[in-house]
């Protein structure tokens, strides 16, 4: 029997064998990453779609009324006819934050965005809202407190009530 070792074909046949073991264990690798790219997608899918409020807005969903709401800048929800009752709702419901949290602007702040969630929630939910209201008096402009307004900032507003008209 005659020692291989030295052939340069048998050599060449070597280093392909090894080249090919090689790229298979490469491949096998791609795949298995490939499984936890494919798995880190959905989990961050999932995330996305967690942060999107409350009506759950994911990937390749349609945008809901109150997402697009949620969206939407002041100005952009004003503009829009869908969207206009509802932020004139959240400009009084501002106004009403301001004044439950004299002095404290973080507190306004943090007031007005839960009545932009609460309304955008409502939206999603098929509430249709009346136009906010706003009264210019001698003082100024004052935001009218409307039954609307006692479920946005439960327990700390109340909607003057109507004399019973029926007797």
């Amino acid at each position: 029997m005659s020692d291989d070792s030295d052939d340069p074909v048998m050599a060449l046949l070597a280093t392909q064998r090894a080249v090919l073991a090689a790229v298979e264990n490469l491949a096998t690798q791609v795949e298995a990453m490939q499984g936890k790219v494919d798995a880190m997608g959905e989990t961050l899918a999932q995330l996305v779609a967690g942060t999107a409020g409350a009506s759950g807005a994911g990937v390749g969903r349609v945008l809901t009324l109150g997402d697009r709401f949620r969206q939407a800048t002041d100005k952009e929800a004003a503009a829009d006819p869908e969207l206009r009752s509802a932020q004139g709702n959240y400009m009084v419901a501002q106004a009403i934050a301001k004044g439950l949290n004299k002095g404290d602007p973080e507190g306004a702040a943090r007031d007005a965005a839960h009545a932009r969630e609460w309304i955008a929630d409502q939206l999603d939910r098929g509430r249709v809202f009346a136009p906010g209201k706003v009264w210019n008096g001698e003082k100024g402009a004052v935001a009218v407190v409307e039954p609307i307004h006692e479920e946005m900032f439960p327990g700390r507003v109340r909607a003057p009530r109507q004399p019973d008209r029926e007797r």
